[in-house]
């Protein structure tokens, strides 16, 4: 079994698997750091849960993927002793402001995204599509970063790169579009289902006190819309006051 060394989130990170293309998988966060934040392995019952939910799923997969998913698992884990957690969104940066994407699976995130790529272009850097990893930093703590990680998604979109994350968006389809701020108590019924709640107690407490710092620290959104150009128009305005 061999060790890859990455920084993800600013982490010295090592991965201890038997995947052999692993390196491949985490070309964009490769480091050769001698010191280690996190150390994430994987066992044979590990692999056996991720196995069991995808076939709850009825969902066909290559086998490497159940091991990749256990690593992602096991590290959404220990993140909250760090002060960091996963957030289920897709992220990007616009002009050094970070925006997050939330919503259900299939509720059109990525395709509302891909609409402000459209009307911003270069200005609009995407982080991570799917899985951006939030931290905080001790020195910092009404500051919330977002950062890229190798589980982007389906599509693959992302980079390694971090952004300051201020605004969060919990994202529904409608017919017509709107955008409205909304309070804490609000987001955090719409945040609780798209963060991963850790099995260790510790880590539990420490990912709820997480979620509670970044609602108090962004500004909180309700983006009613259909997957047309002026969705995005509209979002966007409201965010950024244009």
């Amino acid at each position: 079994m061999g060790v890859v060394k990455c920084k993800i989130a600013d982490f010295d990170i090592d991965f201890k698997s038997d995947i052999h293309h692993l390196k491949r998988i985490m070309r964009n966060f490769l480091s050769d750091s001698d010191t280690t934040d996190i150390s994430v392995g994987i066992d044979e019952a590990d692999v056996k849960y991720e196995m069991d939910i995808f076939e709850e799923l009825d969902v066909r997969i290559y086998p490497t993927t159940f091991k990749i998913s256990a690593l992602f698992r096991k590290l959404s884990e220990q993140l909250p002793l760090h002060n960091a957690f996963v957030l289920h969104s897709a992220c990007f940066d616009v002009d050094g402001v970070g925006v997050a994407f939330a919503a259900h699976s299939g509720t059109g995130k990525t395709t509302h995204m891909r609409l402000w790529q459209e009307l911003l272009g270069e200005r609009m850097t995407v982080v991570n599509g799917d899985k951006p990893i939030v931290r905080f930093f001790y020195d910092e703590p009404e500051t919330a970063y977002s950062y890229g990680t190798p589980w982007n998604g389906k599509e693959g979109l992302g980079c390694n790169m971090r952004t300051h994350l201020q605004h969060i968006c919990f994202i529904e389809r409608s017919e017509t579009n709107s955008c409205s701020p909304i309070n804490k108590n609000e987001a955090l019924n719409l945040i609780l289902k798209q963060v991963y709640m850790p099995k260790n107690p510790q880590a539990l407490l420490c990912t709820v006190q997480l979620i509670d710092r970044l609602l108090s620290c962004c500004k909180l959104w309700k983006i009613n819309c259909n997957m047309e150009p002026q969705a995005a128009e509209v979002a966007y305005n409201a965010i950024f006051g244009k």
